[in-house]
């Protein structure tokens, strides 16, 4: 018997945007919603590496890291659909720009870094850094300066995310969706 109640969307959706947007925890949410698989690619990621992405990140460095990340963008496409958190660097190769535009319906959450910066305070201490030496602010600041465009080319659709909660963002995803 079909579930009349619920229509989910006909390809994946993917999450894209800076770290502490909210994209894992919005895609478990709206994955739950459709009653669709959720992937997060760190997690992939780690599990290629068979260990956390900070560990790997402090003794390899940023171009393996990215190079791993890259091999699991070939291979979101081969996923059932789902909701594909992605993580916050994926966009910087282009390579990994247009297999993300293709993979599925992308959508960007977007906050500004004044935003962002108190939720970071908290992880501050757990994830790589991208700019050595710079506080907080600075770096937020600049990545999301660096990112914007590219976040802005892969989404199909844009979610203004600043001021709304999680159930919130999940509804406007589901708009965008019915709209299609």
């Amino acid at each position: 018997m079909e579930n009349s109640t619920k229509t989910g969307p006909d390809r994946s959706i993917l999450l894209v945007g800076v770290r502490g947007a909210g994209k894992t925890t919005i895609g478990h949410a709206l994955a739950r919603t459709l009653d669709l698989p959720f992937y997060d690619t760190d997690r992939l990621v780690e599990e290629r590496l068979g260990e956390s992405i900070p560990v790997f990140w402090a003794r390899e460095g940023e171009p393996a890291f990215r190079e791993v990340e890259s091999e699991i963008v070939k291979t979101l496409s081969g996923l059932p659909k789902g909701v594909i958190s992605t993580g916050g660097g994926i966009v910087l190769r282009k390579e990994n720009r247009s297999l993300l535009s293709s993979a599925g319906t992308v959508f960007y959450i977007r906050l500004k870094p004044e935003t962002l910066i108190p939720r970071l305070q908290n992880s501050w201490g757990s994830r790589p850094r991208l700019i050595k030496e710079v506080p907080l602010e600075e770096e937020v600041k600049e990545v999301f300066i660096q990112r914007d465009p590219f976040y802005q080319e892969v989404a199909h659709h844009v979610i203004e995310a600043d001021g709304h909660g999680i159930i919130q963002v999940v509804q406007i995803i589901q708009r965008y969706l019915v709209e299609k």
